[in-house]
Formats: structure tokens, sequence, C-alpha cells
């Protein structure tokens, strides 16, 4: 059974994505999730449930290392192992509370959805480091023009990069309030940035002028370019 024609015919619930779920499931566990959409969907139980859960082709299209790297850390800091093979990806799927298998009335197995979906932060055992990670992530989603017209124009320009604050807004056509988000998030949140300016970020106006500089050993460790 072809996994690809599978995805096509089924939706994942926009919870995982909103709810960032995204970040704790390796591709082979999202790709399963899908599958167990494609059975409730269909209404498949029992052994053909099985057959498509366990022999479908799963084709893994990121094989970046450090992504591959990034989620097994992730997943060890939790206290779950990577998936290596599709029972864990289900394994994984049951103890996220993502979906679950119950017992019909005439004794076959069925997967479906767990809805509604909790949060990781409900399900999981999750530090403050992860939180601010997780609020992180939730302002990249939020900014996420913005974040990529100024890094383009830093980068367009050999990382350096000296102008009025004006010059962003009308090169980017992103609004002075969101550009002094980005920079602040970039220089003070994550590092990959430094700002010279004689004021504080969130207190700049268009005519200011403003010194920018990549950190290349952080932009390169939190934003790798393939």
């Amino acid at each position: 059974m072809n996994n690809e024609n599978n995805e096509a015919k089924i939706n994942i619930p926009s919870e995982i994505s909103e709810k960032l779920w995204t970040r704790y499931l390796p591709e082979t566990t999202y790709k399963t999730l899908a599958l167990v959409g494609y059975l409730e969907q269909n209404n498949i139980t029992g052994e053909q449930a099985k057959e498509v859960l366990l022999n479908s082709n799963i084709e893994v299209e990121n094989n970046i290392p450090q992504v591959i790297e990034e989620k097994k850390e992730i997943l060890s800091k939790l206290g779950y192992g990577y998936p290596e093979t599709r029972e864990d990806d289900l394994n994984l799927l049951i103890n996220f509370k993502l979906i679950e298998k119950n017992v019909s009335e005439n004794g076959e197995e069925v997967y479906k959805y767990n809805t509604p979906i909790e949060s990781p932060s409900e399900v999981l055992d999750i530090d403050e480091e992860e939180k601010k990670t997780l609020e992180n992530i939730r302002f990249e989603m939020n900014h996420e023009q913005g974040l990529n017209m100024i890094l383009t124009l830093l980068l367009n320009n050999n990382g350096t990069l000296t102008c009025p604050v004006d010059h962003i807004i009308n090169t980017t056509r992103v609004k002075l309030t969101q550009v002094k988000e980005v920079l602040d998030y970039l220089a003070n949140t994550e590092g990959s940035i430094n700002v010279i300016a004689e004021k504080k970020i969130d207190k700049l106006k268009k005519q200011d002028k403003i010194y920018i500089t990549l950190n290349e050993e952080v932009f390169n460790k939190k934003r790798f370019v393939v």
C-alpha cells in the first residue's frame, strides 16, 4: 500500500501543528499518525489495520543528520527512545496520547485519533528550558515572514548592515513594531545577531541608525542552511 496516497486522503488534526507536537515527532512517527487517520476515515480495523500500519511503505524524505540528532536529543531528554520500528512509532503516539488503540465489540483492534488533543505540556514532563523553547518556536511561527525578510536582507549584505531603521522597513516591507520584535529576538533571545544603536531596540524610531552584524557561530548552529 502506498503511504503517499494514504496521506493525501486524510487530514491530520490542526492541533498537531498548532500545539507544536511536530517538535516531538520524528518523520516516521508523523507519517504513522497520518496512517491512523487513514484507517479511521476508511473504517479499517483488525488485521487489515495492522497490515496498513506495519507494512505500508513510509518514505523518509528528511535525512539531515542534524535534524535527526536534535529529535533524538529531545526525545531522550523526555525519557523516550528514538523509534526504530513502526511499532515504536505507534507506541510513541500512544504514549503522547495522540492516538488510542481500542478493541471493538467483535474483538478487532481499532486505531483512531485521541481527541481532543492535549498540548505537550499536559502530557510530557517538560522543564522550564523546554517551555522557553516552545515559546521561541511559537514566536518564530508568528513572525515567520519578518524573520525571513530581515535575515535575508542581512545575508544579502554579507552579514553586516549599517543603515537607518527606515531602510530595513522599506526594503523588507516589515512594519516597525515587528522589526523591533524580530531584532530583539535575534539579538537578545537567540544571539544570532549583534545590534549596536544609540537606543535600546524597543525604543528605536524609523530615523535611528543601526549597526547589525551576524554572529556566525550561533547563526550556523541555530539556523543551519542546507
